[in-house]
């Protein structure tokens, strides 16, 4: 990964947005179906941040980086919870390739914020 981070307004607009995104995982009911397949998938997961959310139809598509090794992508049915949700695992830099400059940036701030949360919870 060749990218460094710089400090600019659009690192920052991204740090402020991935902040509020991981509080809302781990804090909102409405997010907790995504939580517990995290976990389950990942039971020694540490962090957790939302990289993308795309809501669909009758699904939100949401993908997520894992502590720093993994993105997790989860399809979820809006509103049946019967329905199983189809999960993609991929390891972090498989995942960056071929994205846009922008999204990696934001990638990156992830991945800082990351490797903080699992500094500090040591």
């Amino acid at each position: 990964m060749g990218m460094k981070l710089k400090g600019t307004l659009t690192e920052q607009a991204y740090r402020e947005e991935l902040k509020a995104s991981k509080f809302h995982l781990f804090n909102d009911m409405s997010k907790r179906r995504f939580l517990n397949i995290i976990r389950k998938t990942f039971p020694a997961m540490r962090t957790a941040h939302v990289l993308s959310w795309i809501p669909d139809q009758g699904e939100d598509i949401i993908s997520f980086l894992v502590d720093t090794h993994s993105v997790i992508k989860i399809e979820l049915d809006r509103y049946d919870d019967t329905v199983t949700p189809v999960v993609d695992v991929y390891p972090i830099e498989h995942w960056m390739k071929g994205l846009s400059k922008t999204f990696q940036i934001k990638i990156l701030v992830a991945l800082d914020m990351a490797k903080n949360d699992m500094y500090q919870s040591n």
